[in-house]
């Protein structure tokens, strides 16, 4: 079996952007939330980290999800950190099965808010905003979730 390469127009940069994105891995929010990230708030490069239920490791304490974020943040230089939390997550729908869907969205809008204040005191200087992801009639719409910081 021949192995196949695949050459991409994309020039490789051997530094870093100081930008990371932390959201969902649903395939449903993934390529608008792409979107955002480069059209939206003009990051036209960053470190991803991807999981089911993107921010939500963050207020379930994960300690092996925290310690690669902390590596992420030393030894990339991240200055700045979007966390996107979305609509209809089956995360948060699996873990809380017996909530309401207002108030598991409410849930979790407070827990990405939580974690936005909880990175900016864990790691001065480097900022960060708490996003959500929703569906409108022509597609997706993301809003700001304001925090105390």
């Amino acid at each position: 079996m021949a192995e196949s390469e695949w050459h991409v127009w994309q020039p490789f940069r051997d530094d870093f952007s100081g930008n990371l994105a932390v959201f969902c891995s649903d395939e449903r929010f993934a390529g608008g939330t792409l979107e955002f990230l480069r059209r939206g708030l003009n990051l036209e490069r960053c470190d991803l980290l991807v999981l089911p239920g993107g921010p939500a490791f963050l207020a379930e304490k994960n300690p092996a999800f925290v310690a690669r974020l902390k590596f992420l943040v030393q030894h990339h230089h991240i200055k700045r950190i979007v966390l996107v939390t979305h609509a209809d997550c089956g995360h948060y729908k699996d873990r809380e099965r017996d909530i309401e869907p207002e108030a598991l969205k409410a849930r979790q809008c407070d827990e990405a808010r939580a974690a936005a204040e909880m990175l900016e005191k864990a790691f001065p200087g480097v900022t960060v905003e708490a996003i959500l992801a929703g569906r409108d009639p022509w597609g997706f719409v993301f809003t700001k979730l304001n925090t105390k910081g």
